[in-house]
Parts: C-alpha cells; sequence; structure tokens
C-alpha cells in the first residue's frame, strides 16, 4: 500500500521543530502543535503516516513570513498523547478540524497534506469545502489505491504488508492494520467525487534502483501515477505537477511545495 516503508523507517528520526509550541486539547489526550509566521494565508500540515509536525521545517522555512503555518503531530506521533487506540480516518479528520478550530479559528485555510496525510485533506476538503481556500496534496494517498494495486499483484501487495509490519513499532502496527482495512474495504472503492477548491497535485515519479516495496518498481510507479491523475481529473481548477523524487517531495523539493502553496492562495484569491 502506498510508499509506507519509505517513511515509516525514517519517521521516528524526523525532529520537532521547537518554534510555537501549541497545544489542542482532545477527550483523553492532547495534540501538539507548532504554529509561525503572521502571514495573510493560514496554512495548516498534515503529515504521511508515522511522521510528526517536524517533517514539515523545511517547507515552513521557505514561506518565511507569507503564511500563518501550522503543522501538528496526530494522536500517538511525536509530542501528541494518545488514548491507546488507533484512529480510524473519520478520527484523524475530526482531530483535524479540532486543530483548524483552535488554531485558526473563522478562517479559510490552505490544507497541505503528504502520503496519508494527503488521503486526509482530500477527504477533509469534501466534508468541509468552506474550511478552505485550497488543497496541496503532496504524493497522496488515494481511497482506491489498495484494490488498483492488489488487482495488478496481489501477493506483493501482501507481502509488504507484512515486511513493514515486521519493522514497526507495536502501536504504529496497529495504525497500520486499522488503515489497511480501511482501504480493503469495498466502500473505499467507490468513486467520489472531490470538493470544488483550487488544488495542486504533486506527484513523484522516480523509480527506486531497489525497489522495497512494489509502489517504488516501474510497474507501481505507473499505477500511482494513474491514481493521481484519476484523482486530478475530478478538480476543476489547479495543477498536477510532476517531480522527479522519490515519495518525500517535501524534503527533497520543499522550495516546490512551498510555491504549490503560494499558487493555490493565488487561485483562491482569484475571481
Amino acid at each position: 500500500m502506498l510508499a509506507l516503508g519509505l517513511w515509516c523507517a525514517a519517521a521516528a528520526q524526523a525532529a520537532e521543530a521547537p518554534a510555537g509550541e501549541r497545544t489542542v486539547q482532545r477527550a483523553g489526550y492532547r495534540l501538539q502543535a507548532q504554529q509561525q509566521g503572521q502571514g495573510p494565508v493560514a496554512v495548516v500540515f498534515e503529515s504521511g503516516f508515522g511522521q510528526g509536525a517536524g517533517a514539515w521545517k523545511q517547507v515552513v522555512a521557505e514561506l518565511g513570513a507569507d503564511c500563518d503555518c501550522i503543522a501538528y503531530a496526530r494522536a500517538g506521533l511525536g509530542g501528541s498523547g494518545s488514548d491507546g487506540r488507533p484512529k480510524r480516518i473519520e478520527e484523524h479528520l475530526q482531530d483535524l478540524e479540532a486543530v483548524m478550530d483552535r488554531l485558526a479559528p473563522h478562517r479559510k485555510v490552505v490544507l497541505v497534506g503528504h502520503s496519508y496525510g494527503g488521503l486526509l485533506a482530500s477527504e477533509f476538503a469534501r466534508r468541509h469545502p468552506q474550511r478552505l481556500l485550497g488543497l496541496v496534496l503532496v504524493d497522496p494517498t488515494t481511497l482506491d489505491q489498495r484494490h488498483a494495486f492488489k488487482r495488478a499483484d496481489r501477493a506483493r501487495v501482501l507481502a509488504d504488508d507484512q515486511a513493514l509490519l515486521a519493522m514497526l513499532p507495536p502501536p504504529m502496527a496497529a495504525d497500520y492494520r486499522l488503515l489497511v482495512e480501511q482501504l480493503d474495504s469495498a466502500d473505499a472503492a467507490v468513486p467520489r467525487a472531490p470538493a470544488d477548491v483550487p488544488v495542486v497535485l504533486m506527484t513523484s515519479t522516480q523509480v527506486a534502483a531497489e525497489p522495497f516495496v512494489l509502489e517504488e518498481t516501474a510497474p507501481g510507479k505507473a499505477i500511482w501515477k494513474r491514481q493521481h491523475a484519476q484523482l486530478f481529473a475530478g478538480f476543476a481548477r489547479g495543477e498536477h505537477r510532476y517531480f522527479a523524487t522519490g515519495h518525500n517531495i517535501h524534503r527533497e523539493d520543499p522550495k516546490a511545495v512551498a510555491a504549490a502553496v503560494r499558487t493555490v492562495a493565488a487561485l483562491a484569491a482569484a475571481p
């Protein structure tokens, strides 16, 4: 599923930026967030699976004083607490809404999501388009991608799952199993119309020299690009940009992600 292996191994090493610490109280735990800058455009960052707020520090630095940047760690990651239960997609969306309510009240935001965070951003936009100026989707997961990958090579997808689970600490493994359960469901394969908001969709094209998971192979990358093309086709406004990088575009090319934020803000401001 996705390129989870790429960033799961690195996730625990992602340093959290010290600036502008904030907390968001939830039932049974607190979310750790970082807020930096006082620019006119509020930007909320949703990280990939296993990553905390520090994953965005280079992008935040590129945006500088132009934006009010808000990054946070989902429950159980970084400095965020947990109630001990793995969270479903819907629960993560509720936490994201709480972060916006607490740190960007009464403001429309540019929502930036990477990988699993991109799936959350897309789903949040479908439910709450009135909260957003637009979306930046950084090599996002799509709801029906596991169905597409399993049609191509079911045995490889299941083997990748086992390899990933063997690497993950128990709480993150529980999160992964629950996510797989949701993405394997029949409901995940049902087509959904995206939100009518401006978008920049960023797709990685690099095939790994030594692929760890199916998504890093040439056939897997072809499926990945088709998934993103189908996702982008549903939006009425925006741009689809391709990058000769690995999955972590925001780390390899933070200037490009900052540029995408500015593009979405400009599209939202246009008549």
